[in-house]
């Protein structure tokens, strides 16, 4: 087959599979925006008496998913200065839901670093979530603790995370704090 043919070939091919032979470019920071706030209506659960719970109302306003999910991922994380988050849990799983993986040698210290309450490693990490349909999502969100939070310490981290023949590195994070 003669270069042009087989050049020609390949694109169709493309064209017709929707396949790149392009990688996907790694996520930057100004393609994410989430904002939240104290959500003071009726939870729609609630916590066992030994635990306490805030409800935020939570807002996507830009999640970029042109990456490769084999080797990046792009989270939320629900924290704060104080205590542990032990369970978290969603009003909307058609946009938001507990996934991936994560490595708490990696991520702790980067949420230590920016003044903020490292995930329980004595527990399921349950306070994570990736956003699903990421047009315009918006969702409200129970975060329990074991100690009161001041509602002016919560945080929803916004991380990217790569993956390289097993080691995992935070590629960056974006800190929201309560509006």
């Amino acid at each position: 087959m003669k270069r042009g043919a087989f050049a020609i070939s390949v694109m169709a091919c493309l064209m017709l599979t929707g396949c790149s032979i392009f990688p996907k470019p790694a996520p930057k920071p100004s393609d994410y925006e989430v904002s939240f706030s104290m959500d003071n209506a009726t939870p729609f659960v609630t916590a066992p008496k030994s635990q306490y719970q805030a409800q935020f109302q939570v807002t996507v306003t830009k999640w970029n998913q042109n990456f490769d999910p084999g080797k990046t991922e792009v989270f939320l994380i629900v924290t704060d200065k104080t205590a542990p988050v032990i369970d978290l849990e969603s009003d909307n799983a058609n946009n938001f839901a507990y996934g991936g993986w994560f490595n708490l040698s990696v991520e702790n210290p980067v949420l230590k670093s920016l003044g903020l309450q490292p995930i329980s490693t004595t527990r399921v990490p349950n306070n994570w979530f990736n956003v699903v349909n990421a047009n315009k999502a918006s969702a409200r969100f129970v975060a329990r603790t074991e100690s009161p939070v001041n509602p002016v310490d919560w945080r929803f981290v916004i991380m990217a995370t790569q993956g390289n023949q097993g080691k995992v590195k935070v590629l960056w994070t974006k800190v929201v704090k309560p509006s």
